[in-house]
């Protein structure tokens, strides 16, 4: 593996996805020539991997499938035969079809799936679902992930994949809650307007949020300097605590390896 290059590219809004990355790419033993944040720049030029590459590939689940202009964007890679790691992140919930699309975009990409796995990380709309997560229990599971994707790279495996999920995936349902900002609060920084990776904060009015274009990935919040922006009102309040009380009971990390 030395002779390889390792290449990540992930959509971290709140880097939460971005944990989970780098404690698998910490196990792999080949370092990181290039590190991508769709999050910042969905347009972002891909490398050109090699056929003894590594990609590591990972996005959060959103109702149980990729953000839509995430897969879109990842369907522009060129794969040229290089290894590729999958992963995604979601909220405790159920990664329902997430992972099995993302396998199957690589794979039409032209890359070698050679693992794939789920991890848990906190909540982008329920916090107190999945807080603290990716805990020290979910980063000694990516890092056994990591070395179990190793193994497999050192000895050649590019099959048997047990990917969880179903053709055709599940269909993909609206966002129905949205960050709100207190205008009392908000200083009109632009910070939300300029990171938001769905273009749904407007410079001249940062305190309105276009829910049209908003996918609720929370980096307005995450990022945010006043603390201006929240998810609040009567609906959310209510959601919240059906959620809350429908999925707190924790969950644990799914993955498979090839293993011929």
């Amino acid at each position: 593996m030395n002779q390889s290059h390792l290449y990540n590219i992930y959509f971290s809004a709140t880097g939460t996805t971005r944990k989970c990355v780098e404690a698998v790419v910490s196990t792999l033993g080949v370092e990181s020539v290039s590190d991508i944040n769709l999050a910042d720049n969905l347009n972002a030029e891909m490398p050109n991997p090699g056929g003894e590459d590594i990609v590591t590939v990972a996005a959060p689940v959103y109702g149980g499938r990729l953000p839509r202009m995430v897969a879109e964007s990842l369907c522009r890679l060129q794969g040229n035969g290089a290894k590729a790691i999958a992963m995604v992140v979601y909220g405790n919930r159920d990664y329902d079809d997430a992972l099995l699309e993302l396998t199957d975009i690589l794979t039409q990409c032209g890359f070698n799936v050679i693992g794939a796995g789920a991890f848990i990380g906190q909540h982008s709309i329920f916090p107190t679902v999945g807080s603290e997560r990716p805990d020290m229990e979910d980063k000694r599971e990516l890092k056994a992930f990591g070395n179990a994707c190793r193994e497999a790279v050192m000895a050649g495996r590019q099959g048997g994949l047990n990917v969880k999920g179903k053709r055709p995936y599940k269909k993909i349902a609206g966002v129905p809650l949205h960050p709100q900002a207190d205008r009392k609060v908000c200083r009109s920084c632009h910070k939300c307007a300029d990171m938001c990776p769905a273009r749904a904060i407007s410079p001249a009015e940062p305190y309105v949020t276009d829910n049209d274009k908003c996918i609720s990935c929370g980096r307005c919040i995450a990022v945010c300097p006043h603390k201006a922006r929240h998810y609040a009102g009567l609906k959310y309040s209510f959601v919240n605590r059906l959620f809350v009380w429908g999925f707190s009971r924790r969950k644990n990390p799914e993955w498979t390896v090839a293993d011929r």
